[in-house]
């Protein structure tokens, strides 16, 4: 599918050049799709990228939460883009195995290899993509986990990425080259996370 919204391309204006570097945190690696197309709205990526940036490097939540809550819901949202940059540069940081992160983009995650936290982990970003909201119960298992902050960034975490989901989907952003795909089932739509 073609691009939507075409990302930037180099030679980029200096103010778009400075916001590129900061959102890539200073990486070698070219600006990601993602960021070239949001710098077409340079007031909004410097605004997305202050609460991204909280989110993957200051978080109050583990790695390993935050990324189960990101590629559920980047899964859910049927955005292979997101989904395939986080399972690629974060998986392994987070201690997910490739058979953990091909399973958070099964209409079922399973639950042979996860822990009982991390089951609840991923039913709270299912029931939050379903519903807004996260039964009792489960909110009460968490909470046997999580403070009050963990509880209320878990939230913000999810609806972050939702909108990152919406942003790269609706735009047509292209996966990156290096970046990993849905498993097959995912990307054929016959385990579709509606």
């Amino acid at each position: 599918m073609p691009a939507r919204v075409e990302p930037l391309e180099p030679p980029y204006a200096e103010d778009v050049a400075l916001e590129l570097s900061r959102l890539m945190g200073g990486s070698d690696r070219p600006p990601l799709l993602l960021f070239r197309t949001l710098a077409r709205h340079l007031p909004l990526a410097r605004a997305w990228g202050v609460l991204g940036s909280h989110n993957l490097g200051r978080g109050a939540l583990s790695v390993r939460d935050r990324e189960l809550i990101i590629l559920r819901t980047c899964f859910l949202n049927r955005c292979e883009y997101e989904w395939g940059v986080h399972a690629k540069v974060y998986a392994k940081a987070a201690g997910l195995s490739p058979t953990q992160c091909d399973a958070t983009a099964r209409q079922d995650p399973g639950d042979g290899f996860w822990l009982a936290h991390d089951r609840d982990v991923l039913a709270f970003a299912d029931a939050l993509h379903a519903k807004a909201a996260v039964p009792g119960p489960l909110l009460d298992r968490l909470a046997q986990h999580w403070d009050e902050a963990q509880i209320l960034e878990a939230c913000e975490v999810a609806g972050f990425y939702h909108g990152v989901a919406f942003m790269a989907n609706v735009a047509g952003v292209e996966l990156e080259e290096w970046a990993v795909r849905f498993p097959a089932a995912a990307a054929s739509g016959d385990d579709a996370g509606e």
